[in-house]
């Protein structure tokens, strides 16, 4: 089939199969903007942590490394973003709780109610930045699922077609039920042309997300330690820490 035909078994073949083929043409364009967008999020979010994290490592006061890191590079990338709401809440607390107990022990590295702000703030910027980096998935899962059946239901008019078009000129020959039979194929590599690229990037996605949540939990665990131990630093007794 050349292009010609292709264009003759579109816009000849009735307004359901005419309205079945442009709405598939506009998920296509859904699917690969989606695609393509995602790739650019999560690739520059991916390198701009791996840049932070270097940075990171390097640093050997967190305090002196925020204003530090907001020179470097904008914040808006995941672990940039929990390093900052740590941070704050760390710091936060240190100042509406002057006469907090810092006593340290080996059961307790923090005061308790500092530890539970810290822990909610991970969960909370951890779920938002999987639900950033979720965002639009969900059209791609849907336009794999409904993709096929609309190609499907294009078949089946272009064979309803095809039958008709028997009744009419009371004929079976090939020049008869050709024309229908093609649009009926077109819809159906239409709509596999659509849920496949749409299921591969779905697919490929949702295991990109998985590897940065897991980075994010990794680096938390770093973050919080070395908090931790930056804050028995700073507050707590000298016997307190030795008895720690």
């Amino acid at each position: 089939m050349d292009f010609n035909d292709f264009v003759h078994a579109v816009f000849f073949g009735g307004t359901i199969t005419v309205s079945i083929f442009l709405l598939l043409l506009v998920l296509s364009v859904v699917t690969w903007g989606i695609i393509i967008g995602k790739i650019v999020q999560l690739r520059m979010e991916d390198q701009n942590s791996g840049k932070f994290v270097k940075a990171f490592k390097q640093s050997k006061d967190l305090k002196k490394f925020l204003p530090a890191n907001h020179k470097r590079a904008p914040v808006d990338y995941d672990l940039g973003i929990l390093f900052e709401e740590i941070m704050h809440e760390a710091g936060q607390f240190a100042l509406d709780f002057p006469h907090a107990n810092w006593q340290f022990t080996s059961e307790n590295g923090l005061p308790v109610h500092l530890n539970e702000m810290l822990d909610r703030t991970m969960d909370r910027v951890n779920l938002q930045m999987r639900e950033r980096r979720e965002k639009r998935l969900a059209y791609l899962a849907t336009i794999s699922n409904i993709a096929p059946f609309l190609g499907v239901l294009g078949t089946v008019v272009g064979i309803i077609n095809a039958f008709a078009a028997i009744g009419e000129m009371g004929s079976a020959e090939l020049a008869v039920v050709a024309p229908a039979i093609s649009e009926a194929l077109v819809a159906t590599a239409l709509g596999i042309s659509v849920a496949i690229p749409a299921s591969i990037g779905f697919n490929m996605f949702q295991y990109w997300v998985e590897v940065l949540s897991q980075k994010f939990d990794r680096f938390s665990d770093i973050l919080r330690n070395r908090l931790e131990n930056e804050l028995i630093l700073e507050h707590a007794s000298s016997s307190g820490i030795e008895s720690f």
